[in-house]
């Protein structure tokens, strides 16, 4: 797994910083934590439209309904975002029983919406508060990779470019107006092998939308193919932090990526580059 950040011992931090770590410190003492018994605690820094700066913090807060939690930097996040603070600089990170632990894809989702691609992430990693300093911008990195002809992919994967574009047209996007297509190639616990399609399918209640990546690989665990060895997508980058965790829950640290072009020419990365020092069931 790669590492996100450099360790930075705490007491070469700057005052600003030694004091989000405490903040989220603290925070994680009163996590909601009653289903993983993994409590987390977030502090970070942000910037009103009039240059004003505050800090927030927040905790992970679990419901029986395990879409219902909500982690403890989008706690501090949306309770920022409410009070008109929307420009993050600064988020501090503490996983209490086990330091070390990286936001999930969610979290990096909105810390990337709402901080600019320089703020300062610290991950605390020890319980001497050293921390693995990084940027925002490095939570959800681009594909580096080249663009590969059509005419040059093995006939396998000329297949799934096809599948994937046929997907597009099957959307249901009235309100995000993003028409997107995924196919997945997963097997089973016998070694075999099988591919599954998803597509956009808004939702007039926003949080209800199932992506075209989350659609296909649902159908391929509902299928008993829970290992995830493949997935292609249309557009240049497209996949949300949501997406990558959910194909970090089944498709581990090497599963291929695959970007598809309008003109059906293909980007690789791998769930690793697109997801660094990610968060996995090992975390817990």
């Amino acid at each position: 797994m790669s590492t996100l950040g450099l360790l930075t011992k705490h007491s070469d931090l700057v005052s600003v910083e030694r004091d989000l770590v405490a903040l989220a410190w603290d925070v994680s003492t009163r996590a909601h934590c009653f289903q993983s018994n993994f409590p987390v605690g977030a502090a970070l820094v942000a910037v009103n439209a009039a240059g004003v700066s505050k800090t927030f913090s927040g905790c992970n807060v679990e419901n029986d309904s395990f879409a219902a939690t909500i982690c403890a930097e989008r706690n501090a996040a949306t309770t920022a975002i409410a009070e008109g603070f929307t420009c993050f600089t600064h988020v501090a990170v503490v996983c209490r029983k086990h330091p070390g632990g990286s936001p999930c894809g969610l979290c990096r989702q909105v810390l990337r919406q709402f901080g600019s691609r320089d703020a300062v992430l610290l991950n605390i990693c020890d319980h001497d508060s050293n921390v693995l300093r990084a940027t925002v911008g490095e939570l959800l990195p681009a594909p580096s990779g080249k663009a590969e002809p059509y005419c040059g992919l093995h006939y396998t994967e000329r297949q799934i470019v096809d599948r994937v574009l046929r997907q597009v047209s099957l959307s249901h996007v009235p309100y995000s107006k993003k028409a997107r297509g995924a196919v997945v190639v997963a097997a089973n616990a016998e070694g075999d092998r099988k591919r599954y399609a998803g597509t956009q399918v808004d939702n007039a209640s926003y949080g209800g939308t199932m992506s075209a990546e989350r659609g296909a690989i649902a159908a391929a665990v509902s299928a008993g193919y829970k290992n995830i060895l493949k997935l292609a997508v249309s557009g240049e980058n497209p996949i949300d932090g949501e997406c990558l965790q959910v194909l970090r829950e089944f498709g581990g640290l090497t599963a291929d990526v695959l970007f598809v072009g309008a003109d059906k020419s293909v980007v690789r990365a791998t769930l690793d580059q697109l997801l660094p020092d990610s968060f996995g069931p090992e975390s817990l």
